[in-house]
Parts: C-alpha cells; structure tokens; sequence
C-alpha cells in the first residue's frame, strides 16, 4: 500500500511535535506499507531522522502558509504522478491540494483528512478575528471533507464525537488514531538511580516536559511548589516555549532557584533517559476544551515508563489511565490542590513504583505506536470496502 502524507509539518515550529509522524511512518512501513511524508523546511538538527519531501517555506507573516500551499501544492502534484498512491493522507490546510483530482482524476486514490487539533478558541467571549477567520476555514475545509473526500481521522473519541455532532459526519467516516510509544525506548528498566545527576538524587523529583506555555499549567504548578515547604522536592522542567521566560521571573520572584530546574530541550531519543530521574510527573493542565481533544504523548511517555502522573480529572486523562492509581486525579489546576496532591504522592513515595507499573499496562493495551497504525490501516481497510 502507497501512502502520499502532506500535514502541515513545519521543522521551526513542530520540531515537538514530530515524533509522532516519525513514529508512525516506522510502523506503517514495518506492516509492509510505503510512504513519501512532506514537511515545511529544513531538517537541519536531524529531528526527522529519515527521508522527506521538503517543501519550502517563506517565514514571514502571512506568507508562512501562502508559501505552504504555493509550493506544497506544487510539490504534491509531482509526487501524485510519479509516486502514484493508494492513499493520500491530508490535513485541514492541504485538504485543496486534492481539488483537481477529485474533480476530474479517473484514477481516484482514497483520500483523508488527518486532524489532530482544533485550530480556533471555542470561548466566544475570548475569541479573536483569528478565531473567528479560522472557524469558518474549519467548517469550510469540513463541508468539503465531509462530501468530496472518503474520510477523516481524530486523535480522540472525545473530538470524533464533536466533529460528528457540529458538522453533521456520518460516525463511519472518521476514525480514531491516537498518540502512542515507542515501549522499545521508554523501557524504565533501562536506567537505575546511578543516572540521575548527583544535585537530584535524594531528593524527590518532579517533572514536566515539552512545549513551555500559558496553559499547561506551569504556573500554577510553580506556585504549588512554593507553597510546599520541604527542601527535597524538587521540579524539573524540560523543554522551550513561549512561557519561558516568564517562568523563569516566576521562579526567580518566589525564590526558588534550588528547587526548580529548567533544562533546555532534548533530542527525543534521551528523553526516556530523563524521565527516569523522576519519583512522578505533574500535567496540571487547565480543564478546557483544547486538553480534552487531545492525547499528549507526554502522558503516555511518562507511563510507559512507570510514573505516576498528577493530573487534572478530565476526559482525556481518564481514557488513557481508567480508574488505575498511575494517575492521581486531581479536581481542578489551583495551586493548592496541586501542592496536596504532590504531598500525598511525597508522603507514599514507597508505593510509587508499585502504582507506576499500572500504567506501563495500559500503554501495553491501547497506546504503542504498532496499535496507532493498526488503528489507521484498520479504519483504510475499512473505508476501501465501503467504496467498492
């Protein structure tokens, strides 16, 4: 099976979020599959680590996604001929590459649109031209999905149900494949408590990685370590994002420049070697919308490899986890709800690793990367018969 696969991947601003196309691109091609996947710019720090399509890209204002769709529809169209696909995977801003083929193409590949977020702020009294401009792209790009292309993947159960209900889908024309992990690599028996760095051990870590931004709740979690007075635990965040620099004045402000460690971003492949110097992790996330459409890998990294994880009672959280003591649930992000679930996590910090072998189960079950392409070629194989 020859798979054509145009997201709109871009090297600068994705480089956090590429893991899971690399990963899944493994998968497919291990089950037999071929792919060509195009991406916007340069790898020029090997994150793809395999061959791509580059498509070019003018990072300007504005012209970052008119350059998108000049050249990425350019080099979709040569790719098209020359690699003649079975399947054409697309996102919301590629879906038009597929116009002139839907409309007069004899030889029609199946194509499906991958969509993996929702690209506006559902909060109307926070909503801006932005949001506004982009909600009616959404249901513009979705009336045509819905009548001229075969059919749509989401990340969660959560977002099929509210796609299908907003935008009047047939369920059978959306099918769910999720993040996932690779249990080769987050294997927690790889790493002892000789690998921690020796300013972290003794103590009891915490943890959070990934994109630094206003609503992962960062900032409340910094407070709720402020309001915790013991010396010995100790948070470490890992990555970069626009939050940054004012975590850090955070930190800076409540003095707590021994207790919180930013480090800089890591090539995904050490970052399983990372997470082992956690005791568990902390995704105080707000409960909005956003989080309850999405599966962070994060989540699923810091089970595979045996964390407990605090998080907010939401959706998403309880679909991975279950009713499993893996996660702690918290009822809401406040600092202080956050400091006593972190208490409580300190004071039995002899049963973590008990709980944490729970969630490498339920990664095991649902959420290795094998199962996230099973899900996608089970949902092809299943729209290929209902267009014989």
């Amino acid at each position: 099976m020859k798979i054509l696969w145009f997201p709109r991947l871009q090297f600068d601003i994705d480089k956090l979020h590429i893991t899971t196309w690399r990963e899944m691109c493994r998968e497919l091609e291990q089950m037999g599959c071929e792919i060509r996947i195009a991406i916007a710019g340069k790898d020029s720090n090997n994150i793809f680590g395999r061959d791509y399509i580059r498509i070019f890209l003018i990072k300007k204002k504005y012209l970052r996604i008119l350059s998108f769709w000049i050249f990425g529809f350019i080099k979709f169209i040569y790719a098209y001929f020359v690699f003649k696909p079975d399947i054409v995977i697309l996102n919301i801003f590629s879906t038009w590459f597929s116009l002139p083929f839907v409309i007069i193409s004899q030889r029609k590949p199946l194509f499906i649109v991958d969509n993996r977020t929702r690209y506006y702020n559902q909060t109307l009294n926070k909503s801006s031209m932005r949001d506004r401009v982009m909600k009616f792209y959404t249901k513009l790009s979705y009336w045509y999905s819905r009548h001229f292309l075969n059919g749509m993947t989401v990340i969660t159960k959560h977002f099929k149900n509210q796609i299908c209900k907003s935008f009047k889908f047939d369920s059978s024309q959306i099918g769910i494949w999720s993040s996932g992990v690779n249990t080769e690599q987050f294997f927690p028996e790889r790493y002892t408590d000789e690998n921690k760095p020796s300013f972290l051990k003794g103590k009891f870590v915490l943890m959070q990685h990934g994109e630094m931004s206003h609503n992962r709740g960062l900032f409340e979690t910094i407070e709720a370590v402020s309001m915790i007075d013991k010396e010995d635990i100790i948070l470490v965040l890992i990555g970069d994002g626009k939050a940054k620099d004012d975590i850090r004045k955070q930190i800076k402000k409540r003095g707590l420049d021994r207790r919180i460690y930013i480090f800089p971003p890591v090539h995904h492949s050490e970052i399983s070697a990372y997470i082992s110097y956690a005791n568990c992790a902390v995704m105080a996330y707000p409960d909005i919308e956003y989080w309850n459409n999405n599966n962070p890998i994060k989540l699923l990294e810091y089970l595979a490899m045996g964390k407990v994880v605090i998080c907010t009672d939401m959706w998403t959280f309880r679909d991975v986890a279950g009713n499993r003591k893996c996660v702690y649930f918290i009822k809401n992000n406040d600092p202080e709800t956050i400091a006593n679930a972190i208490i409580h996590c300190y004071e039995n910090r002899k049963c973590l690793n008990e709980w944490g072998r729970r969630g490498l189960e339920a990664i095991k079950e649902r959420y290795t990367w094998n199962k996230q392409a099973k899900n996608l070629l089970d949902f092809i194989k299943q729209l290929r018969i209902r267009n014989i």
